[in-house]
């Protein structure tokens, strides 16, 4: 009785057709998109602070002295550093536009379809935005 029971609900030891059917619809269909713009929000936002906080090192270096301060910029003049900031770039761009794709959300009251669209626009804005900055960022280290 449980095995008929489960397997009509598709929940058996089988791979039913309701639950390839609903593996197989797009992410946002299961609002999974919104979960990973969540968590890819909280990861830049952690992403900027550190940046923030290693600015305010970075600066400060030059109080106690000017050499050292030259240092660390030469170190950021080379390419996994360029790289690292290109990554920077994606987080702050990310974090900057869900930010404002979420007041939209609560402002406006979009509802579900329309917050997957300013989830995809967020997503090629963010793309359009880091790679016009990468090549502006990797230009001087790749001999430009």
């Amino acid at each position: 009785m449980v095995a008929v029971g489960a397997r009509r609900t598709d929940g058996g030891t089988h791979v039913g057709a309701v639950l390839r059917s609903r593996l197989a619809r797009r992410s946002y269909d299961r609002g999974e998109g919104n979960r990973w713009a969540f968590y890819a929000h909280r990861v830049s936002g952690f992403a900027v602070f550190a940046f923030l906080a290693l600015h305010i090192l970075d600066v400060s270096a030059y109080a106690w002295s000017p050499g050292m301060y030259d240092d660390v910029h030469e170190l950021y003049s080379t390419v996994p550093m360029r790289v690292f900031e290109c990554g920077l770039l994606a987080a702050l761009a990310f974090h900057a536009l869900n930010g404002l794709r979420l007041v939209a959300i609560d402002v406006w009251d979009v509802g579900p379809v329309g917050a997957a669209r300013l989830l995809d626009a967020v997503a090629g804005l963010t793309a359009v935005l880091t790679l016009g900055g990468a090549v502006v960022i990797m230009w001087p280290a790749l001999g430009g």
